[in-house]
């Protein structure tokens, strides 16, 4: 009896140091998680140094960043994965925001604030705010620099971005309700390349190769207008107008060297999506809707926001 209480006794004390060392452990930071639809991208990329630069400012916060990988699967398990985690915030950039429905209202009932940025939730009442780019005016300045490129007359090729992401929804509708207005436009090609520049080079080779007498370009973002510049510049081919949309580095330097024609800025949003973040941690409030303002590029500003310095 006496063994067993011993026993019993030195349970207790091995579990007590056991919580009290995992206690010690936890250092109280607060646990902001950020789920990527892809890392593969500059934005993305880019995100991570701002995200690097914002930690130096707060040293209470740990950030961990997930790469969705372009798959919905891996999103959702990402999502999951952050939930198991205690995240205290969740930053969302959908890859296809429809699949997320589900796994954001788990971790929404879990107590975990979400907070959409860069593109928009199918389903916004789980989240407590957005930030993004006003993507659908994007689309309509994207089709007004293809008309002050080609006038009003011409054949234009389209290639999106990812199917179903809610930035590619509303950058082609804004697209196609300002390209409407002129009649003599007609658009010989619309297919997707997920907003990746290699995929861009394939599908437009094979777009060219049909339709030679292109005079068009619009991409929905600046990776694939670059990969269709070089498309055009490997076939030796002058005079097609190409827009993009983000205003990257690259993108801006290929306009003051006169390949594409034009881009409207995107500003990136996780730097902003982080401060709502701790604003709503320590008051319990913040700004449930900020628009970022973007600006229409060509050749005759882009000046005025290319820096040689910039990181996206």
């Amino acid at each position: 009896m006496k063994r067993k209480l011993t026993l019993l006794v030195l349970a207790l004390v091995i579990c007590t140091a056991l919580f009290a060392g995992g206690a010690a452990e936890d250092d109280g930071k607060i646990l902001i998680g950020v789920s990527m639809p892809t890392m593969t991208h500059p934005i993305r990329k880019s995100s991570v140094e701002i995200i690097d630069e914002w930690l130096t400012t707060h040293p209470n916060v740990e950030v961990v960043v997930t790469d969705g990988q372009l798959n919905a699967n891996k999103q959702i398990a990402d999502i999951e994965d952050l939930i198991a985690r205690h995240a205290d915030v969740i930053l969302v950039a959908a890859h296809q925001s429809p699949t997320l429905v589900s796994v954001l209202q788990q971790a929404k009932d879990a107590g975990i604030a979400i907070i959409a940025f860069d593109r928009t939730l199918t389903d916004p009442s789980v989240q407590i705010s957005q930030v993004i780019n006003d993507d659908y005016l994007a689309g309509k300045t994207g089709a007004e620099l293809i008309v002050e490129g080609m006038g009003e007359t011409g054949k234009v090729a389209i290639i999106e971005g990812t199917p179903g992401a809610a930035n590619t929804v509303d950058r082609q509708t804004g697209f196609m309700d300002e390209i409407s207005k002129y009649p003599g436009i007609e658009i010989v090609a619309d297919l997707p390349a997920n907003f990746q520049r290699v995929q861009a080079v394939d599908v437009f080779e094979n777009i060219l190769q049909s339709n030679p007498d292109i005079t068009g370009v619009y991409c929905h973002n600046d990776e694939m207008a670059l990969g269709v510049c070089k498309v055009l510049k490997d076939a030796g081919k002058t005079g097609v107008v190409v827009v993009g949309c983000d205003g990257q580095k690259d993108a801006l330097e290929s306009i003051i060297a006169g390949e594409l024609y034009g881009t409207v800025r995107k500003i990136i949003e996780v730097e902003y999506a982080l401060d709502i973040a701790m604003d709503y941690l320590e008051t319990g409030e913040c700004e449930d809707n900020l628009m970022l303002e973007s600006a229409k590029i060509n050749s005759s500003n882009v000046n005025d926001y290319y820096d040689p310095d910039a990181i996206f």
